[in-house]
């Protein structure tokens, strides 16, 4: 099979592979896919999906906050 890339998929996979852990990027995307089925086959507990409805509805109200500033308070709290 042969896939065409965007420049900006192209550029997120040569980053990755810089940071380390895969050998090419046939190594990257399976990996990438694994992790997605994971991550799709769990089922969301009822906590989970209960909070989720609460920040739907709390964007619904006009609630939420820009990412840019929770990004900088998530920063802060854990030095990321």
């Amino acid at each position: 099979m042969s896939i065409s890339l965007t420049p900006k998929t192209q550029e997120l996979i040569e980053a990755r592979m810089k940071r380390g852990g895969f050998a090419n990027a046939d190594e990257l995307v399976q990996h990438a896919l694994a992790t997605m089925e994971e991550v799709e086959s769990e089922p969301i507990d009822d906590e989970t999906a209960a909070a989720i409805d609460r920040g739907i509805d709390q964007g619904s109200r006009g609630e939420g906050r820009a990412w840019e500033q929770v990004r900088e308070e998530l920063r802060a709290k854990y030095r990321v």
